[in-house]
């Protein structure tokens, strides 16, 4: 068994969303302007918050865009896991990484929005510069920065194929 602790100080948690609209087959990301990184939508949990709160309004904080949960049939250790279940909404990965000696953990979910509609009026942190994308399904791999986010990414749209190709057909 491998062990490691993190007291308060030294761990951060963010969630994130895998966001697809169904019906037109795309996938939302977002381009930082100050890196010209292209990312999944994510931040930093509120205290008190729910990580499936925090990964809806990170994605509507980064993009203007409302999205909801995505019902996914991707295996889990999650507890209450039923033989046969056909779906949940708990997280679909969880990726860390370390940065100046704080270990940052990042729970991802799917969800689902539409990209014809958008919220200009979001709350935008000052330190945020964002431009937000919507590439088809066959694109966004390409433009994704991080190979983890890609990863992630082509996970959750495995999973939703049947539901995109019936909603975009």
């Amino acid at each position: 068994m491998n062990k490691s602790l993190h007291l308060a100080s030294g761990f951060v948690i963010s969630c994130g969303t895998v966001t697809l609209d169904l019906q037109r087959a795309k996938v939302l990301l977002v381009r930082c302007r100050k890196t010209n990184e292209v990312l999944l939508p994510k931040g930093r949990k509120n205290i008190d918050e729910s990580l499936q709160d925090a990964a809806l309004r990170e994605t509507w904080e980064e993009t203007g865009h409302r999205a909801v949960l995505l019902p996914t049939s991707l295996p889990t250790m999650a507890t209450g896991q039923v033989e046969g279940m056909l779906s949940h909404q708990e997280p679909v990965a969880v990726s860390q990484r370390v940065n100046n000696g704080v270990l940052k953990i990042i729970f991802w979910f799917s969800a689902a929005s539409d990209s014809t509609t958008c919220d200009h009026d979001r709350p935008t942190p000052e330190d945020e510069d964002f431009e937000t994308l919507w590439p088809d399904v066959s694109e966004y791999e390409r433009l994704l920065t991080f190979e983890d986010d890609k990863q992630i990414a082509r996970l959750v749209v495995e999973d939703a194929k049947p539901q995109i190709s019936q909603s975009s057909s």
